[in-house]
């Protein structure tokens, strides 16, 4: 197959797969492309015309679904990640969270690819890399101690009997009426890293002069949490938090 009708397939396929469809007539059309989302559905975005020239928009969807899925863009590292992805298609967001472009008759075609570009682009911040899906959970975590005045340390290495250092995400101090504990987050509770967890508790559990109490925050906005995982987790004592429960921290978490 020569390369010109290659191209010349691929436009074929994206002309056969785009309909439009007139919302305002002579002024808003929507069209729907033959790109997917993460959800398998096709990407639909806005033209809109005012006195010869055009935007072209997704109207809110694209972050909206992020928020609907538990997925917020409300720390630096997220907004740095966001603004990134738009900045390399010259895409703009606007308060009401719109991915926008805006172009002339001359370049409308091409602009209406860059704002496709931007928004595939975004979903994928859903399917980041796990090291830094963890991260980001984390931030969350410490948002939401910041913002009840929940007093921690992050980040903290603790030598267990074995002689092996482990990280603890988060461990809040002992009072008067509570003891320290240790925090754990999961973002992604599977067998093997909540395996790993109650291992490093028990482990460093080993060489605390005072008993801890032990704590797992997990992600559960992606997918339910098997009952194998509760129940390994009940079995040798640690507490377990489910995120979309998260004002259970408070509770277990104020200094009192």
């Amino acid at each position: 197959m020569e390369c010109q009708q290659v191209i010349n397939e691929y436009l074929k396929w994206i002309k056969d797969n785009t309909v439009i469809k007139a919302v305002e007539e002579g002024k808003i059309c929507s069209i729907s492309t033959p790109f997917l989302d993460r959800h398998n559905d096709h990407l639909d975005i806005y033209l809109i015309k005012n006195e010869g020239e055009f935007k072209l928009t997704d109207n809110g969807y694209t972050i909206a679904d992020l928020k609907m899925s538990g997925f917020e863009v409300n720390t630096p590292k997220r907004e740095s990640i966001l603004r990134t992805a738009l900045n390399g298609f010259g895409v703009k967001i606007n308060s009401d969270d719109e991915l926008y472009v805006e172009a002339t008759q001359f370049n409308v075609g091409q602009k209406k690819h860059y704002l496709l570009q931007a928004i595939l682009a975004v979903n994928d911040m859903f399917n980041l890399a796990q090291e830094t899906i963890h991260s980001l959970f984390k931030e969350d975590i410490e948002l939401y101690f910041r913002s009840n005045d929940i007093y921690f340390s992050k980040d903290i290495k603790l030598t267990g009997k074995s002689g092996f250092d482990h990280n603890i995400d988060f461990l809040i101090p002992a009072s008067r009426n509570k003891q320290e504990r240790l925090i754990k987050a999961v973002n992604s509770p599977k067998k093997d890293s909540i395996l790993s967890s109650i291992m490093a508790f028990n482990d460093i559990n080993q060489t605390r002069e005072a008993q801890t109490k032990n704590f797992v925050i997990y992600n559960d906005f992606e997918k339910v949490v098997s009952k194998d995982i509760i129940g390994a987790l009940d079995n040798y004592g640690v507490k377990h938090i489910p995120w979309s429960k998260k004002e259970r921290c408070l509770s277990e978490f104020i200094l009192n």
